[in-house]
């Protein structure tokens, strides 16, 4: 059992951007239903039929189009390959080789956030205050969760600024972006690269045309517009200019 045949797979990391991405793709309507669909695969959960429960996800984020699309975070992949084994055997002697296995012939999109330091930023930042994202409007339906409905510019004015917190989330973001090397060198996968800094800005959506030219699919012409707002303000800012003086001081 594998995902179609021209799927798309997002490869991400917490708070690289991949959820506006996913609001561009669900918006475009031709290119599967990306979310997260292997967040409750732990395989210490007792009776369930992981055979079964693949066949769902499979069926989930597939479009009326037969195009399916999925979002996975670089710490997931070792808990969906555990529930794989209970039902597949191994094509080859190497990590996540069963994962591999069903995201054969997929197209790999690696979603990549260049400013690490502004990305663990934004990790110290949402577990503060609870809130992921946010809406331009109040009023705007959005399917993220923890959102602020309507982005206000305050919303993390009493975050408190934490070095050790910051210095963990780069060392953390960095391992994780290096298990999703490692699975593409092992794996002979030569991902599409998606950087958050261009992909926020890009108001002609080219992420969203060339995944359509990968899929063989045409975009409707009419499309929703991005609704998810950038959280970051002057607050990061600050907190990145910080870290990297505390850096200086207590590192070197």
């Amino acid at each position: 059992m594998r995902f179609p045949h021209s799927s798309l797979i997002l490869c991400a990391t917490q708070r690289c951007g991949s959820t506006m991405i996913v609001e561009d793709m669900r918006n475009a309507t031709v290119l599967g239903h990306p979310e997260e669909w292997f967040v409750p695969w732990q395989a210490s959960k007792p009776d369930i039929n992981w055979r079964q429960a693949l066949s769902g996800v499979i069926k989930r984020a597939t479009s009326a189009n037969g195009i399916a699309a999925i979002k996975v975070m670089a710490n997931q992949i070792a808990p969906v390959e555990a529930c794989l084994v209970t039902f597949m055997d191994a094509p080859r002697d190497t990590p996540y080789a069963r994962f591999a296995e069903i995201t054969q012939n997929c197209t790999f999109i690696k979603i990549q956030r260049d400013d690490i330091v502004f990305q663990a930023i934004s990790r110290v930042i949402s577990r503060q205050t609870g809130i992921n994202h946010a809406t331009g409007k109040k009023g705007d339906e959005h399917f993220a969760g923890n959102r602020m409905d309507g982005y206000s510019s305050d919303y993390n004015a009493q975050a408190k600024y934490q070095y050790g917190k910051i210095r963990e989330e780069c060392l953390n973001i960095t391992l994780e972006n290096l298990v999703w090397t490692r699975f593409f060198e092992m794996y002979g996968i030569v991902p599409e690269v998606l950087r958050y800094e261009e992909v926020s800005t890009d108001g002609t959506l080219e992420h969203i045309n060339m995944m359509a030219r990968l899929s063989g699919v045409e975009l409707p012409l009419n499309r929703a517009s991005r609704k998810m707002v950038k959280l970051g303000n002057a607050r990061n800012d600050e907190w990145r200019n910080q870290f990297y003086s505390d850096l200086g001081s207590r590192e070197m």
